[in-house]
């Protein structure tokens, strides 16, 4: 089996899952929620689809649900926790769920990262502003499964580094790289990443975040041969293929994955990434 068949791909439920805790750090929340049986199937890279009005409420304002990775899962207490910015109407709806609120979820849902016990060599895990969270939780799979793992987390300042406290709580290295410099060394993640290609110190790299930054990871990962696996961004309205609102052009060939059932975690030399 290749690394690339590892991934696993989400055994979805609908569950309504109990908010448990949400706390705001400016316009970034983080929710966690009891949802056991999302929890028991979930696996790192994969997200779920929140309905954004509570369970029992008439309103079916928005209606779409709103697509969210799973940042941390904990299967003994059966809750998963999501990380998400206040961007828009569905945000601002979920921003209010207070402890006790019921919200309907469905998940998990698409492939995760592969099994990091698969892979050989160091793992580096590199996140980008929301594309941090979703590295949290494959953090605490490569620990458990004994794989010497680093991360390198970034964003344009301080303040749009979210979940980088739970992905330094994991206990595994973390570089942090801000554009301003207002936190870390001043530039991009591509520069540490850089660095451990140079120095043969890269055995695979897992990414998540804005697409130049994913299409910068691809262009210094993929000719040297090192295994990468990007989690693309991408409105995922429904979560299952039939809105076709979530497509990735196939690389070297025409065609198109759809994201939610693909992906969103995709080998790198397998998707065309735009700037």
């Amino acid at each position: 089996m290749s690394l690339a068949e590892t991934r696993r791909k989400g055994n979805w439920v609908q569950e309504a899952a109990t908010v448990i805790a949400h706390e705001a750090q400016g316009d970034v929340f983080k929710l966690v929620l009891a949802a056991p049986e999302i929890a028991l199937r979930a696996t790192p890279g994969q997200f779920v689809e929140v309905r954004v009005v509570p369970v029992g409420s008439s309103s079916v304002d928005p209606l779409l649900r709103r697509p969210i990775s799973i940042c941390e899962t904990r299967m003994a207490e059966g809750s998963i926790s999501l990380i998400y910015r206040v961007v828009g109407r569905g945000t601002r709806a979920l921003a209010t769920a207070i402890p006790g609120t019921k919200l309907d979820l469905l998940g998990p849902l698409g492939h995760s990262f592969p099994n990091p016990a698969a892979g050989t060599g160091t793992l580096v895990l590199i996140g980008g502003g929301l594309g941090i969270p979703p590295m949290v939780g494959a953090a605490e799979w490569a620990v458990a499964a004994g794989r010497e793992c680093v991360a390198i987390i970034g964003a344009r300042s301080r303040e749009y580094l979210a979940g980088g406290a739970e992905l330094e709580s994991v206990g595994l290295p973390v570089t942090v790289m801000t554009e301003d410099g207002s936190l870390g060394g001043r530039g991009l993640v591509t520069q540490p990443l850089q660095a451990l290609l140079a120095a043969g110190r890269a055995g695979e790299v897992w990414a998540c975040g804005p697409e130049g930054m994913l299409a910068a990871i691809k262009a210094l990962t993929v000719p040297t041969g090192v295994p990468c696996f990007v989690s693309v961004e991408r409105f995922m309205a429904c979560g299952f293929g039939a809105c076709i609102g979530c497509t990735v052009a196939k690389a070297g060939q025409s065609g198109y994955f759809k994201a939610c059932q693909d992906g969103p975690v995709f080998p790198a030399e397998e998707v065309e990434l735009g700037g």
